[in-house]
């Protein structure tokens, strides 16, 4: 019996949703009605064939914090994952082994998929030993962005306790897509910053001054998964050229197309986004 109440957050990405749900299908084992998507699209993007063909519970966003609120006071599981929809898995894994390493580790404050040792971003922690495949270390000064990035909606799994504590320190009315639920975690939370020397840095330093936390974080020794920014869905007001747009991937879905996620094991994945490098779509065998 699952212990794991599974968010996936997507907006407009049908064809990278419908991948990602395959992918967890094929590698792990997630049954469809262990996740919840909540969604938000526009007319020219419909989630009605994706709806239709998985037994996932599809929640149509009305109120983006309200509704994540929902969804994870409702299950009331043990743990709660969240994942975006541009994430694609590449290896077997085992939710229930992750579970089972979270129950015996009370230490490990977050489970992190896609993280590994075959990244090579920042300095790399002084790991544990390994745990039939699992690896945990302590975030601490000095590892950077990577290694030190505890709060992400990107691929990682939390106790529940952890994550409604956190809403209840937000202002609902600023949490209205992932992002700043992500980014507003080390505003609230005495946490190692990932920033240290900006602006908001200092302010966070000073406002929790001899109180930052070390958490502990856990991954498996090799990723199982990794984002492909080849499109941006949200209004973040940075510089950015998308490869494809979501209208150009859905019209590929409705002709038969998903991401090639079989083919990912092998490839050297050095970042836990790795862009466009390994994107590449074939035609559905489901079909």
């Amino acid at each position: 019996m699952s212990e794991t109440t599974i968010i996936i957050f997507s907006r407009n990405r049908t064809l990278q949703l419908k991948s990602l749900l395959r992918a967890i299908q094929y590698h792990s084992d997630v049954q469809a009605n262990e996740i919840h998507v909540l969604y938000t699209t526009k007319p020219e993007l419909p989630y009605e064939s994706l709806i239709e063909e998985f037994d996932c519970e599809f929640i149509e966003q009305q109120n983006f914090f309200h509704d994540l609120e929902s969804i994870v006071k409702k299950n009331s599981s043990k743990y709660t994952w969240f994942l975006v929809d541009d994430l694609i898995f590449r290896e077997a894994f085992s939710l229930r082994q992750i579970e089972r390493f979270m129950n015996d580790n009370r230490d490990v404050e977050t489970f992190s998929f896609r993280l590994g040792q075959n990244i090579r971003d920042g300095s790399p922690p002084e790991f544990d030993q390994p745990d039939d495949g699992i690896i945990a270390w302590n975030t601490a000064p000095g590892l950077g962005r990577t290694w030190n990035y505890f709060w992400d909606m990107s691929s990682s799994l939390y106790r529940t306790e952890q994550v409604l504590g956190y809403l209840e320190r937000c202002n609902p009315k600023n949490i209205t897509f992932p992002n700043p639920l992500e980014s507003h975690y080390y505003s609230v939370t005495p946490s190692y910053l990932t920033n240290r020397h900006s602006l908001k840095g200092l302010v966070r330093r000073a406002r929790f001054a001899f109180r930052s936390k070390s958490n502990k974080i856990a991954s498996w020794q090799k990723s199982k998964c990794f984002t492909q920014g080849v499109n941006l869905v949200a209004n973040r007001g940075i510089k950015y050229q998308e490869s494809f747009s979501p209208e150009e991937l859905h019209a590929r879905m409705l002709e038969g197309f998903i991401i090639d996620y079989k083919s990912l094991e092998n490839a050297e994945i050095l970042r836990p986004n790795a862009g466009i490098q390994h994107f590449r779509l074939i035609k559905d065998e489901a079909r």
